[in-house]
């Protein structure tokens, strides 16, 4: 590689081909036989060289360092998309979970409404059953009140005297039947908004401390469909099918 000559500032026509170590500076031979006697001089090319060899280290060093930063860089990015996947791969599973949880909601929601529904169908079989006995005791008094009064209206004295028996017996017979022991026993429909402060507080921690059957078993105790007079009315209701089939 051919470099460009230079000559020295004191000696026009002199090259500059040496090195003065104590000045750091590039001096001609007459230079370094005159003001740089006593320095310590040294061949041009030689400080060249020596130069040469530190850059070549320098070189190789930052060419490493160049090599270990694209690296890191290749891993940063590489880490980069896995933490995108894992992101995606994350976000999916608290979507499916949550599907989950609306789904054990809704499972709850249709356990509800059904408790609601059966106790409306049982309330329904109970007033059925009451409304038939008195629509019968009903009947059957007006019934007796009208046979009486044709009789009266129609029947000879002696033809009344002749049944008076068989009508005072109606007549005691429609006098028992009770109507004061209708008590319509019929359970209240209620629902109790209860449980969600634990199912909030198990919602609040999951996928982290708790585990989705937690939350599950906690949205299977949300609410309360009321339970009072439950007894009371299915007792009722079988006593009073009971007295219905002894009748026919």
């Amino acid at each position: 590689m051919l470099h460009k000559r230079h000559y020295c500032l004191s000696h026009p026509k002199e090259l500059v081909s040496l090195f003065c170590s104590d000045c750091e500076k590039a001096v001609c031979p007459r230079c370094a036989i005159g003001f740089h006697k006593s320095h310590d001089v040294t061949s041009i090319e030689e400080v060249y060289e020596h130069i040469k060899v530190k850059m070549e280290e320098l070189k190789k060093k930052t060419e490493s360092k160049i090599y270990s930063l694209k690296q890191s860089i290749v891993k940063i990015k590489n880490a980069e998309r896995e933490s995108d996947v894992e992101s995606l791969t994350a976000k999916r599973k608290i979507q499916e979970m949550t599907e989950r949880c609306i789904n054990y909601l809704k499972e709850r929601e249709l356990e509800l409404v059904k408790q609601v529904n059966q106790r409306c169908s049982c309330n329904d079989d109970v007033m059925k059953i009451q409304l038939t006995q008195i629509e019968e005791n009903l009947t059957n008094l007006k019934e007796g009140q009208d046979f009486i009064s044709a009789a009266f209206a129609n029947w000879t004295e002696a033809e009344i005297v002749a049944i008076e028996d068989q009508m005072m017996g109606k007549l005691d017979e429609l006098a028992e039947i009770e109507t004061h022991k209708y008590t319509y026993p019929v359970s209240r429909t209620e629902f109790v908004d209860e449980g969600l402060t634990g199912l909030t507080d198990v919602i609040r921690a999951l996928g982290s401390v708790i585990s989705e059957e937690r939350v599950k078993q906690a949205i299977s105790a949300l609410g309360l469909v009321s339970r009072e007079n439950t007894k009371v009315w299915r007792r009722s209701s079988q006593d009073q099918r009971c007295a219905t089939q002894q009748r026919v």
